[in-house]
């Protein structure tokens, strides 16, 4: 969805109803991931997210993930710099003008906890990286 000049350039945002129960819903409410999370979502549905937003995954990560043709957002977008922001969206262009959420949420969790870059990969493959 590009909008006015003065928006900067925007690329619009869907939200599967249920890649969002997989990957937010799950999460306890109120919780920090979720609360991130449901915060962005208004926003991502009604105005999309700037290009300056978004930054390409590793096409094969140290992590074995593999996530080809990906973009990343840090959450909270435009709050703080990337190296503190806690959470991540990946998204995956659709063939039309727009982008799909694919995974949400951690960046660098504690011990035991998947990645938002491994729940992607699951969700592109079918299994997680080390399975």
């Amino acid at each position: 969805m590009p909008t006015a000049r003065r928006d900067r350039a925007r690329v619009a945002v869907r939200i599967d109803p249920d890649v969002w129960r997989e990957e937010v819903e799950r999460l306890d409410p109120g919780s920090p991931r979720r609360v991130a999370a449901e915060r962005e979502r208004p926003r991502l549905a009604r105005q999309g997210i700037e290009f300056t937003q978004l930054q390409r995954c590793a096409e094969a990560g140290d992590d074995r993930t593999r996530l080809p043709g990906l973009l990343k957002a840090y959450v909270p977008i435009r709050e703080a710099p990337p190296s503190q922001r806690r959470f991540g969206m990946i998204f995956s262009p659709e063939l039309g003008p727009g982008l799909a959420l694919v995974a949400f949420g951690e960046r660098h969790p504690r011990i035991g906890t998947r990645t938002v870059y491994e729940r992607a990969h699951k969700r592109l493959h079918g299994r997680y990286p080390d399975e």
